[in-house]
């Protein structure tokens, strides 16, 4: 298998997990195979523990800041899975198919988080949505408009 450049990073799947671990959103960008998705949904579940135990440690990607960027958790076959864990004990999953650099991811990650407080702060999407505001199709759209960028950013 060759190692991928750059230019060939794609983000798989994106996810926002509550604070007892309770999805509160997931979206995968494949081609729509089931064998996938499903296991793109494993890899991201896997992740949690790894996000839960960085954060008990206090241990950040670049310590002293202020950052919630957690970096790189791991990596599985062509796959690398990234975390951010918010103040409020939110956390964020990306999952990369090739290479890039964790500078690109992190600050996709902070323009995501940014996209999810967007959300949160709209008095209407609780009104709108009670059950999962963040399932909306305006989201989701926003969202993959985000995946598209940062493929033309790499």
């Amino acid at each position: 298998q060759m190692a991928m450049s750059g230019r060939d990073a794609n983000i798989r799947a994106v996810a926002v997990v509550g604070k007892k671990n309770e999805p509160l959103f997931l979206q995968t960008f494949t081609d729509g195979k089931e064998d996938d998705q499903l296991a793109l949904q494993y890899h991201m579940h896997t992740s949690l523990d790894i996000i839960e135990e960085k954060v008990a440690g206090g241990r950040k990607a670049y310590p002293g800041s202020r950052d919630m960027y957690l970096g790189l958790l791991f990596t599985v076959e062509n796959f690398a899975l990234y975390g951010y864990a918010t103040n409020t004990k939110i956390k964020l999953v990306l999952l990369v198919e090739g290479t890039t650099s964790s500078s690109s991811v992190k600050t996709w990650m902070r323009e995501f988080h940014e996209l999810y407080m967007g959300v949160c702060a709209n008095p209407f999407v609780e009104l709108l949505d009670q059950k999962n505001g963040l399932n909306t199709s305006t989201f989701r759209k926003e969202v993959r408009a985000k995946v598209v960028a940062f493929k033309r950013r790499n």
